[in-house]
């Protein structure tokens, strides 16, 4: 919204330097998009968030800003209406309008030039000049938030109605378009036909020029819900509507139209004239709601202590009419507020206008220490993963509707009621969706070669209809493992790169052997254990994603649920030998069902003496050789000494434990 900086200054004189003035706006809530110089004035755009309706207005910023210049705005000059015989009504649904008011004024003269300060004010905040009338109606609206339109009443039939739109009706609207309305469509009416789309805009052929003598002016309140759905129906956004499907004060409409009165009768001759007025019992819930708050609650929210005087001062700044009462303060809320519901809400009424700067920075929550500390891992888990190569990628926590039926049961789904769009109609369960669209999206534009990574949320339904929230740390590598050049072979990556990033990562992780994980396949997954605890899975995705995701190329996915993973504290380094490393290997002959890990596992826990590492370096199949249902592994061993160089006695013994083991746990046969 643009408004006039002089013109503010009208109501609050006393404003400081533009700088100073901008940090104090942002202080309140209303953040400055932008200060344009103008001939004679300064033109200040701000960013309104949707809540403060009450704030589209000079008089509203002016209202706003008056606890910190400790000034009082008061009402422009108005012309009060006494109680009319005539009626120009005919039927106005309540429903769309619980507050209507209509002003009818005859013989005016609305050719004389709009005055020179309403031209220069409107053209600051951005709106044309058009003639006398309608600019008057712009300006008051600019002024004090009121949106209201004139109709040419020479050119209407009959009387008033405010109704929804019958069958195949039309409008041929002031912006030139037709407009085909619909039984939802809320309008304003003559005896014939539609005038106005209600609160959005009016018609061309009864619009206002400047050889009009007769008009009528309308000034309502409009349900904001109404306004909204029909300005979206059309995508039709105005000034008017704009103010009206947020909430315009339900309070304001015959005061404005007796500030226009008052000015088209300073500037222009005009005939007689009377109002029309219509109200529901209740215009609006939030009317005449009164609120009890607790002093205490200032400071067992805030953290700070702030006198009672500064409270009931900043309210009645506010339009609160706050009172002491034995239990508290009770506060009436304005009309033009429809933002204030609960105590909280002027807790932080009270705060914005202390300025959020003058707080002492805290953690209010021991909660706010596992947050932090969430992301503080994270981040280092992150920062590992970068160092291996990959990238982080950041997605959407909604994907299109029916993506997960086949991973995630539909009764733990939860679906959005009103998604933003077909393609975020669903709160993920699982990171997998996300990646293979990323996944997908990069293999169609030929990166072949991947390795990423998201850190995120699932969301889950619980059976007692809870949501449960999980941190996830995922991520997929395809491919191959470097680029082709002379010296660097290129191989595939495969599961065991997968499983060594993350080893590297958290070292004291491991892997077992799965089958029942939905989403990935029989053949190629694993569940991630720490310390005996599940902590994440890992593996290659089933056939019906690949094909949900059109993926040809070989994915192998892992997800880590962060916060079940124990982060190590410490690391141990030791000091590396001086003295050579003797290698030996072993080639034993074992039945096929027998895993090699598990000949790893059994020989690693018994520690032997010297030894530093073990891998297997081969394993061979040969029917025709060792019959059906055996292999044959060769396992290569490293034993190192730290305070000597080792004899071929002292390895021949450590080998001979070795094989004495394998022979007895595994039935190994080791071959010559």
């Amino acid at each position: 919204m643009k408004i006039s900086l002089n013109w503010l200054k009208e109501y609050v004189p006393n404003i400081k330097k533009n700088d100073i003035f901008v940090e104090e706006l942002t202080s309140l809530g209303l953040e400055v998009s932008s200060i344009v110089k103008t001939k004679k004035d300064i033109m200040i755009d701000i960013d309104m968030t949707p809540n403060r309706a009450d704030c589209l207005s000079i008089m509203g910023i002016a209202r706003d800003i008056s606890p910190i210049y400790k000034k009082k705005v008061s009402l422009p000059k108005y012309i009060k209406f006494i109680k009319s015989k005539e009626s120009i009504f005919s039927n106005i649904d309540k429903k769309i309008s619980s507050s209507y008011s209509v002003l009818v004024i005859k013989n005016i003269d609305n050719s004389v030039a709009t005055p020179l300060f309403i031209q220069e004010r409107l053209e600051t905040c951005g709106l044309k000049k058009i003639n006398l009338v309608v600019d008057v109606l712009n300006y008051v609206m600019l002024e004090n938030g009121q949106p209201m339109h004139a109709f040419d009443n020479q050119k209407f039939t009959g009387k008033i109605s405010v109704r929804y739109a019958r069958k195949n009706e039309k409008l041929a609207a002031l912006d030139g378009q037709n407009y085909n309305l619909t039984t939802d469509t809320p309008v304003i009416s003559d005896d014939e036909k539609p005038q106005a789309i209600a609160g959005v805009i009016g018609s061309e052929g009864s619009s206002v020029s400047t050889k009009t003598k007769s008009i009528i002016i309308e000034s309502a309140y409009f349900t904001p819900n109404i306004i909204r759905k029909s300005s979206k129906f059309f995508r039709l956004q105005t000034d008017a509507s704009y103010r009206f499907e947020r909430g315009v004060d339900p309070l304001l409409n015959k005061y404005s139209l007796g500030r226009v009165l008052a000015i088209l009768k300073e500037h222009t001759s005009i005939g007689d004239y009377f109002l029309n007025h219509s109200s529901a019992l209740k215009t609006a819930k939030h009317i005449g709601k009164s609120i009890l708050i607790d002093f205490n609650l200032f400071e067992s929210s805030l953290g700070i202590k702030i006198s009672d005087s500064f409270i009931i001062q900043t309210l009645k700044y506010l339009g609160f009419n706050p009172e002491k009462k034995k239990t508290g303060l009770k506060v009436t809320v304005p009309s033009h507020r429809f933002d204030i519901l609960i105590p909280e809400d002027l807790v932080e009424e009270v705060a914005r206008v202390y300025g959020y700067n003058s707080f002492t920075p805290d953690l209010t929550s021991k909660s706010l220490d596992n947050i932090r500390n969430i992301e503080n891992k994270t981040n280092d888990y992150s920062n590992l993963l970068v160092a291996r190569g990959y990238n982080e990628v950041i997605s959407f926590s909604f994907i299109p509707k029916g993506d997960q039926e086949n991973h995630v049961s539909k009764s733990k789904i939860i679906s959005i009621m009103n998604p933003i769009s077909e393609d975020k109609a669903e709160l993920r369960g699982s990171m997998v969706n996300s990646i293979l669209n990323t996944c997908n999206y990069n293999f169609s534009r030929k990166n072949l070669n991947l390795k990423i990574f998201e850190s995120g949320r699932t969301y889950i339904k619980h059976s007692d209809k809870k949501i449960i929230e999980e941190n996830i740390l995922a991520g997929a590598i395809s491919g191959v493992n470097s680029e082709s050049n002379l010296k660097n072979d290129q191989s595939k990556l495969s599961f065991f790169d997968l499983k060594g990033d993350l080893l590297s990562i958290l070292p004291n992780l491991s892997f077992e052997t799965h089958a029942s994980i939905s989403y990935l396949s029989k053949s190629c997954q694993a569940v991630i254990k720490q310390n005996n605890k599940i902590v994440g899975y890992c593996g290659e995705p089933n056939k019906a994603l690949y094909s949900q995701y059109s993926i040809k190329n070989k994915i192998f996915y892992f997800e880590l649920m962060i916060d079940k993973v124990v982060g190590i504290d410490s690391i141990k380094y030791k000091k590396i030998s001086i003295f050579p490393k003797i290698k030996r290997d072993l080639t034993i002959l074992v039945n096929d069902n027998i895993l090699a890990n598990d000949i790893i596992d059994a020989v690693e826990r018994k520690s032997f003496n010297y030894m530093i590492n073990i891998k297997i370096s081969d394993i061979f199949y040969s029917k025709a050789e060792f019959g059906i249902g055996k292999k044959s592994i060769t396992i290569e061993f490293i034993f190192q000494d730290k305070l000597s160089t080792l004899t071929d006695n002292q390895i021949n013994d450590e080998m001979e434990k070795i094989i004495s083991l394998l022979q007895s746990k595994h039935k190994a046969v080791v071959r010559t």
